[in-house]
């Protein structure tokens, strides 16, 4: 056996042997540029802001862990298959940020605002 069939055979048997999860929040524009991020209103942030033009006319959806990019009803199925949700709130719209369980701290409170400290120099 040839070492790229050994490697294909490996690397095959490690992503059938996982289960698809969804990555990230993502947005596909037109052109076919896929922006992700932690959530879709983040995103349209960061497209706007290195762009200068608010993505109206995008697909919002998510980024699999197998790096497809599905919509918001297709990635229902893969987050409840994998835990990674227990309901949906809207199931019209399908997948929201928010419908995900994360294993990680989220902090959704703004930072504090530093204390203004006069420094005195002598």
């Amino acid at each position: 056996m040839s070492r790229s069939v050994g490697i294909f055979r490996a690397s095959l048997t490690f992503i059938l042997g996982t289960i698809e999860k969804i990555r990230s929040a993502a947005i596909r524009q037109r052109n076919g540029t896929i922006t992700e991020g932690s959530n879709h209103k983040e995103i349209r942030e960061l497209i706007l802001a290195s762009t200068g033009y608010e993505p109206t006319n995008g697909t919002e959806g998510f980024v699999t862990t197998y790096g497809r990019f599905v919509g918001r009803k297709e990635a229902v199925g893969i987050a409840l298959a994998a835990g990674q949700a227990e309901e949906i709130a809207d199931e019209t719209l399908g997948l929201s940020s928010s419908d995900l369980v994360h294993d990680f701290p989220i902090y959704t409170d703004p930072l504090p605002e530093e204390e203004e400290t006069d420094y005195e120099f002598l």
